[in-house]
């Protein structure tokens, strides 16, 4: 369903069309089409985007990130020569780089969160306040 329309082929600019203009009306955007000349916004899932893509030559279709897609955090992380051997040199290696995606449950129950604690070492630093301090807000 197309929701508005915009009359340049201007990956970041529509990019940026999706995340403030619209948004601040009010319409939420799953994916926009670009046909060379103009551009389609669609209101979607991205599932639905990806599911109804149709190739037609000389459009490109570009899906917009789900924003409640918080829960998967993804880090990358490098390995200073522990990469692969370099070029005509055996004995020096590379840098060795790790993507990592982090998946976070959505609720931890008390004996897991005491089981999870008896695993990791103790805080560095300790609280000054209490739970019953004035001001003092509690999330467990």
């Amino acid at each position: 369903d197309n929701v508005a329309q915009a009359d340049t082929a201007d990956v970041d600019t529509l990019k940026r069309a999706v995340e403030t203009q619209l948004k601040r009306q009010g319409i939420e955007v799953g994916a926009f089409v670009v046909d060379g000349r103009r551009a389609f916004f669609k209101q979607c899932t991205r599932e639905e985007a990806l599911a109804a893509k149709k190739p037609r030559q000389g459009h490109t279709m570009y899906v917009v990130p789900d924003p409640n897609e918080t829960k998967a955090f993804r880090v990358m992380k490098a390995v200073r020569g522990e990469g692969m051997p370099t070029y005509r040199n055996p004995f020096v290696h590379g840098n060795l780089f790790l993507a990592l995606t982090i998946e976070f449950p959505e609720s931890l129950s008390p004996d897991t969160q005491t089981a999870i604690r008896s695993l990791l070492p103790a805080p560095l630093n300790e609280a000054t306040l209490q739970e019953d301090d004035e001001g003092v807000e509690v999330h467990t």
